[in-house]
This record gives C-alpha cells, structure tokens and sequence, in this order.
C-alpha cells in the first residue's frame, strides 16, 4: 500500500515538473508531454498517466476522458490496484457528468467511493464526495449536494489540504447561489478566492470570478459582474478551458441582457450556445436555450421566446436538469399568458408547481441547515487565521535568530547594528503577541456565540419534532388498524410507510351491514401539509358514508369532490389552493361477492390464478380550482372469487428510485412482484413488498409516502 502511495507521488512530481517547465506553451503542449511518457512508460506508470489524461480532458472532451479512464481501470485490475482503480471510476465519472448522463456519472463515483473507502483513502473519498455534490447540483438536488460538499470539507480540513477547501468553499457558494441567498454564497466566494490567490491557482480565480458575477448581476451591479466576467474570461481563454469560456459568454449574456442592451446579448447567448454544442455540454445548452428565449421575450417576440423556452425544457428533461427545467417551465407559462394562451399558460404553471414540490425541502429544515453550515465554516475560518499568525511568529523567531548569528560573525563593529535589529524585531513580536491574544479573544467571545445561538437552534429543532411526533400519534389514533385487523385478520394486510414522521397517504376502512368499504387515499404532498389534508379526508368520507348514508363508491367520491372545493374555498376568486386527493375507493359485498370500485387517478388491481386485471381510475383529482369543471366519477363492478387478491395503492411504492441505476421502480415491477406471491399467506405478501422496497431505495432518500392495501377473498 505505502509503495503504490510512494510511485503514485512520484509520478504526479514528474506531471508537475512538465507543468512547470510548459508554463508559457499551451495545454496542448502539457497533453503532448503526457502522450510522450505514456508511450515511454511501463504499466503501473502508465495507469497514472492515463488517469491524468483523463483529468485533462473531462471537462473538454468527456468521451476521450471517459476512454483513457477506462484503459486506466484494466491496467488496474490486471495489477490488482485499489488506489488507481478507485481514481479510474472517479475519472470515468466525472467524464459522464460532463456529459450531463447524471445517472452513469452517479453509479461509477458510488464504485469509486467504495473503492476509497477500503483503503481508507481519504483525499478519494473527498474528490468523490465533490463530484456527487456537482452532480445533484445541476439536478436541483441542493440538500443532497449541499451534504455531500460538507462531507468533503469536513474531510479536507482533517488533512488540512487548503487548496481543496478553496474548491469546497466555492461548491458551498454556489449551493447557496442557487437557493438564492446571495450574502452567503458570496461570503463562500470570497474566502475561495482568498485561496486560490494565494497558491497562484488561475483555474480556481477564474471560476470565483465568474460566480462572484453572477452575485453582482443578481444585486444589480451589472458593471461590476462585466469587470469579473472580463477578468475570468482572460484567464479561460490563456488556459484553453472551452467549457469555462462558454459558461462565460452565457453570463455576459445575462448581463447585457439586464443592461437591456439585447442585440449585443443575444450574441453572447449565440457565441456561447455554438461552443457548448461543439463540445457536447447538454447541461450548458439547456442553460442558454432558455436564455436566448428570456432574450426574444424582452424584445417583445414571443414567437421564437416560445420556441426557445419549449427548447430549453425539452433538452432539460432529457438530462434531469431540475433547476433549468423549472425556470423555463415558469418563463413559458408567462410568456404564453401574455400571448393570450392561457390554456397552454396554466399547463406550465401547474408542472413548475409540482417540480417546484420536489426540489426545495421545507423552509424551516433548510434554515437550520444553512445556520449550521455557517457556523463550522465560520469557526474553521478563525482557526486558520490563528494558525497563519502563528506562522508569522515562527518566521519573525527564524530571522532574529539568523540576524544575531551573522552579527557575531561580522564582529563587534556591527554589534550595534545587530542589537538594534534584535530589539527592533523583538518589538514586533510583542506587537504581534498581543495582537494575536487579542483576536484570540474575540475568538472565544465569537465562539460562546455561536455556541448559544446552536443551542437556541437545537431547543427549536426539538419542540418542532416534538409536535410533529406528537401529531403522528394523532394520525395512527384515527386510521382503522384495528378495525381493519379484525375484519380480514391473515386475510388482509397494510404495507403504510410515511416519507416524512407525518403523511399524506392515508387508509380509511367502515362496514355498513354486509358490505365492507375501503380505500387508499393520496393527498397533495407529504409531510404536515400531506397531513392536514389527509384530516379534511378521513372527515369527508366517515361524513359521506355515515352521515348521508351513500355506500356507492362514486357517489362518495362526487361527494368528496364537493367537501374538499367547500372545505378550501376553491370556488373564490382570490383562492390560492389547488390541492386534492388521489384516491382507490372500493365496496365488497361479503355475501354476493359483488364489488363496486371508484377512482381518481389511482386504480385498482385484482389477481385471479395468476392474471392481474386492473379496475381503472378517473383521470383527474378529488378537488377542483377557480374556474375548472367539477366531474363525475364512474362506478364500475366487478364479480369476485373465492381466493382473488384485491390491491389498493397509492403512487408512492412504484415511483420510489433506486436499485443499480438509480432509477424509478414503476407499476409492471410492482406488478410483477404481486402476481409472483399471490398465493401467500397476507402477512407474506407484506413481508416481501416490504423487503423488495428497503432493498431498492438501498441508500437513497424515500420521495414519497407508501400505502399498499392487500385482502384475500
């Protein structure tokens, strides 16, 4: 292990002495140096030098990053090397982000993880943690990307590798940047920058330059962005970074568009647009499609705004650009609501609604976040001002003691001289001892602050879980668990798993003589608001059925409908609610066997010897809005049999992401999975669905509340 460790150093020595003698000749010539010593080499040296061509191309040219990576890994493997393994994936990754194939990207830097972890790798495991952290980034995934940057500083400030925190602190900025609170993402700027300036990393000053921009465009100092953008262009254009440049242009797009100069906007938009495409950058293309469209959109053609913003969507989709994919969402609703459109304008505004649902977490979580974050990073800021000063110190003690030395070798006649240097330089040192002590101090006063302000957050963070504990209690109290149990016992079973401690799925469950009412209801959203909802339902249908006596599905559905647009005022002008409910409302009649089914969006299955037959859902919600038609919903029967299984469920099981790509379970696989345990036992059956779910979600996040009902005739 310390020999590979010592050959990897030696090899990356070598790469940085042809850096630095190539310093005036262009990155073509670096590339040329390390073709050269790869001809040159032997095996376990070339491994190194393919994973720096690789590092060398990846933002470039992925596809041929992607190639000496993959080179790289068979060498590594046919020498069984965990560390230059673990560094091929990571290189094959970050080649596929570039690409903007975010779930390739995601799959190789989770085998590269892995492989670093095993040799307890740490600088890996940390240049992994940024690469995810980039990723989710570009997919709107702010708190994903948020925690893996913390990881990784967490870890580059054990090694005190201070030009990898500057890359950190940067990543950091732009979360921020994107959550729009621009005071902290420039403060994570600035101490970026800071470090890049003083290890001379033009790379790392060119991207602090162009985000540092992008927060004086946001704040409405649009000379000074250009003067950062000019800046950060220079350096890009001498270091040949075409990935950089066009990112560059694009901004200076935005700014001249907020200059309202827009013919000289759209040609930065253009510039930049035709670079992205020449070297493949999905993710940028999307960007400034959007752009040019907001740039037609201000020149009052709303035509080819249309087109452009239509353009946008269709290549965000296509790489999962959540972010971008909400801003044009938004931009095209406006743009076709003043083109008289308004059909087309509330299809937009209902999709950036729900997109919108699924990228910001709750205010109060994410608030909390930031504080914490804001504290670490403030408290290792403070502590590297002390190191530095006692640097300083250590240098004014080194040079004293060389001064006193080369006096007595002068001799007496400079002894005069020399004792006015030692006194001069002691003074300094006073001066710089009680300077030191008194920043010290103001350390510790900052840090009781801080402390205090913790635990303030922690006592908020307790009550707030506290009540929400409290109210899950309230919901387990009002769903039918027992009730349900001891009218199926090992007939039937609830497979019900809340994302967040309270749901929006709920079940609800009444016999009325011999009939046996069920259901499985899915209110907008999750969580307290998912919760809520789920309240206004249980009341609507226990009224329904026990107040107004309707034991027909439909009826009780058209019921619902009316309750849930009285009960949130959805027919007033100035309503802002658009919430509702899908749900699978079923009656079984347990002397004829007959059932009666009724649904919105959620069907209904039913297994007989092996064959799935599915009772479909109305295609709209229970709920309506301002303006909008009320609907009917249809009953429809089905005869049952002795030994059918009948499946009532939410959307929360199939959509759930996970297994090897990370993608979605989806409605055939759940299928599949029911029909292939049909005749087991009910307590089975949940047994299974439930091991299959924890075994796909594997270490991702669960999107949704889950609730699948299951009753054996």
């Amino acid at each position: 292990m310390h020999y590979r460790n010592k050959i990897y150093s030696i090899i990356l020595l070598m790469l940085f002495a042809v850096k630095i003698c190539c310093a005036q000749q262009t990155s073509t010539s670096n590339v040329d140096s390390l073709v050269t010593l790869l001809k040159s080499s032997t095996d376990t040296t070339k491994i190194r030098v393919l994973n720096a061509l690789s590092a060398n191309y990846y933002d470039k040219m992925p596809d041929k990053a992607i190639d000496y990576a993959k080179q790289a890994m068979t060498l590594s493997q046919k020498y069984k090397s965990d560390v230059d393994m673990g560094r091929s994936l990571l290189n094959i990754g970050r080649g596929y982000y570039s690409k903007a194939d975010y779930s390739k990207s995601l799959s190789f830097c989770l085998e590269a993880k892995k492989k670093f972890e095993s040799i307890r790798d740490k600088v890996g495991v940390a240049d992994v943690f940024m690469a995810m952290s980039s990723v989710y980034t570009d997919l709107g995934s702010y708190a994903n990307s948020l925690n893996y940057n913390l990881q990784a500083l967490t870890i580059r400030e054990e090694l005190n590798d201070s030009a990898a925190m500057g890359s950190s602190l940067l990543n950091v900025g732009l979360v921020y940047y994107k959550l729009r609170k621009l005071r902290l993402a420039n403060e994570y700027y600035n101490k970026s920058l800071k470090i890049r300036m003083l290890r001379n990393d033009q790379a790392g000053i060119s991207a602090c330059y162009n985000n540092m921009a992008n927060v004086c465009g946001d704040n409405g100092d649009n000379l000074k962005a250009l003067e950062y953008l000019q800046k950060s262009l220079a350096i890009k254009e001498k270091l040949g970074n075409k990935k950089g440049i066009a990112s560059t242009l694009n901004n200076m797009g935005s700014v001249y568009t907020s200059l309202k100069i827009y013919g000289k906007a759209r040609e930065y938009y253009l510039k930049s647009y035709e670079l992205k495409k020449e070297i493949g950058d999905q993710l940028g293309m999307a960007n400034t499609l959007g752009n040019i469209g907001g740039n037609y959109y201000f020149t009052n053609d709303k035509k080819n705004a249309i087109v452009y913003f239509l353009e946008a969507i269709e290549a965000a989709k296509q790489i999962g650009a959540g972010d971008i994919l909400l801003t044009n969402y938004r931009n095209a609703a406006q743009t076709y609501y003043e083109d008289g459109n308004y059909k087309a304008s509330a299809e937009m505004y209902t999709l950036a609604s729900d997109l919108k649902d699924s990228i910001y977490d709750v205010e109060g979580v994410k608030s909390m976040n930031e504080m914490q974050a804001k504290f670490d990073f403030e408290k290792q800021d403070k502590e590297l001002k002390i190191i530095r000063q006692n640097d300083e110190i250590h240098a004014l003690d080194a040079n004293r003691q060389r001064l006193f030395k080369n006096g007595f070798i002068i001799g007496f006649i400079l002894l005069l001289i020399i004792a006015f240097v030692i006194f001069n330089r002691y003074q300094l040192k006073q001066k710089a001892n009680a300077k030191l002590e008194e920043q010290k101090q103001e350390i510790v006063r900052q840090h009781k602050e801080l402390n205090i302000a913790y635990s303030q957050i922690e006592a908020k963070n307790k009550d707030i879980t506290d009540s929400i504990k409290y109210a899950k209690r309230i919901q387990l109290a009002f769903l039918p668990r027992v009730n349900f149990q001891k009218e199926f016992n090992d007939n039937g079973f609830i497979l019900y798993k809340p994302k967040d401690i309270v749901s929006g799925d709920f079940y609800w469950m009444e016999r009325k003589n011999n009939q046996v009412l069920l259901a499985a209801v899915d209110c907008t959203g999750h969580g307290v608001p998912g919760a809520f909802m789920s309240i206004v339902g249980f009341n609507l249908l226990n009224q329904a059925v026990n107040e107004h006596k309707i034991t027909q599905p439909s009826l009780i559905l058209d019921e619902m409908n009316t309750g849930v647009t009285d009960t949130l005022r959805q027919y007033e002008e100035d309503s802002t609610v658009k919430d509702g409910m899908d749900i699978a409302l079923c009656n079984i009649d347990l002397d004829t066997l007959q059932l009666q089914y009724a649904g919105a969006y959620n069907s209904l299955w039913i297994v007989r010897n092996g064959e799935l037959i599915e009772l479909s859902a109305n295609k709209f919600p229970v709920g309506t809005f301002v303006g909008e038609t009320i609907h009917q919903f249809n009953n429809k029967t089905f005869q049952l049999q002795k030994g059918d299984n009948v499946y009532l469920f939410t959307d929360g099981y199939a959509d759930q992401f996970g297994g090897p790509q990370g993608k979605k379970f989806k409605y055939k696989q759940l299928q599949k999975l029911l029909t292939d345990n049909y005749l087991r036992t009910a307590p089975e059956q949940k047994d299974i669905l439930q091991k299959t779910f924890e075994s796909w979600i594997g270490n991702l996040e669960q999107v949704d509340d889950v609730l699948v009902i299951g009753v054996k005739i």
